[in-house]
């Protein structure tokens, strides 16, 4: 598909939401729709609007979020702050916009911690912010499959390589780095090769895996049964797909963990870690 978006500008009303996932306690999105179309996406069916409908195509702009932010941060009570939950904050709009990296500045300097998840290499222009405030960031890379396969469901996201260096380098500034290895989607990328090359690649430099499975929604299921033949998530498929994951890890001597069984764990250990509310 051809990699090409429409940006409009748009004032929000608020930046930081309470957030769904229970390993943070808020969830900020500067941007609502994701160029980078990844045709798996689950947030296309929870996006709005043009951004939604239109995946990959239209991007809205939340450009007022820096000034929102300094004013939430006097009233909120520190917390962790997943960036972003339902697009990527270093998407090609951040290259002009630079919203993820004044919110990053505005948050950690206000004892916040922030938890980034992306599928771009862009991350590395902000090092000098994340290295700054490493005590209070860490720096989540999706990665489904280091194999071809992965610009048929990732078709405008920076390949995988690109990323595995980005952490590389993460890593070796003292920053928090993890691998996410998701979703993990029935006839994609859960075959031990696939699996395995993801697994062995966080263990090489030192970062902690965190796998998950690929959870049907509408527009994302009929996206991939068309592009990908992609089978059914089935509970039994999934039994299986999580006992190969704890071999290769095991094999390998890779820190895993699934995001499912960990999910309570994860907010208790977050809240204590930032002091956040209860």
């Amino acid at each position: 598909m051809p990699c090409s978006y429409r940006a409009y500008e748009i004032r929000a009303r608020q930046a930081l939401v309470p957030s769904r996932l229970p390993e943070y306690d808020y969830a900020l999105n500067p941007y609502a729709g994701c160029s980078h179309a990844c045709i798996y996406c689950y947030a296309a069916d929870l996006t709005r609007g043009p951004p939604g409908s239109a995946w990959g195509e239209v991007v809205y702009v939340k450009k007022n979020v820096p000034e929102l932010l300094k004013r939430e941060v006097r009233r909120l009570a520190p917390g962790v702050v997943g960036l972003s939950t339902v697009t990527d904050p270093y998407q090609p709009a951040e290259r002009e916009y630079m919203l993820a990296r004044a919110s990053l500045e505005v948050l950690a300097g206000a004892g916040f911690r922030v938890s980034i998840q992306t599928k771009s290499d862009l991350v590395l222009r902000d090092l000098d912010v994340i290295v700054k405030y490493r005590h209070a960031v860490d720096v989540g890379f999706t990665i489904t499959s280091l194999g071809e396969r992965a610009s048929a469901a990732e078709p405008c996201a920076p390949s995988p390589l690109a990323r595995a260096r980005a952490a590389e380098i993460l890593v070796g500034r003292g920053v928090r780095v993890w691998i996410f290895l998701g979703p993990i989607i029935p006839g994609y990328n859960d075959s031990a090769r696939e699996l395995g090359g993801v697994i062995a690649l966080a263990r090489r430099i030192g970062a902690e895996l965190v796998y998950d499975r690929y959870r049907a929604t509408p527009r994302a299921g009929a996206r991939l049964r068309a592009a990908l033949g992609a089978g059914e998530p089935s509970p039994e498929w999934w039994r299986r797909v999580r006992r190969e994951v704890e071999v290769l890890c095991a094999r390998e001597g890779a820190r895993c963990r699934s995001m499912e069984e960990e999910w309570g764990l994860a907010r208790r250990d977050s809240k204590r870690a930032s002091g956040g509310p209860a």
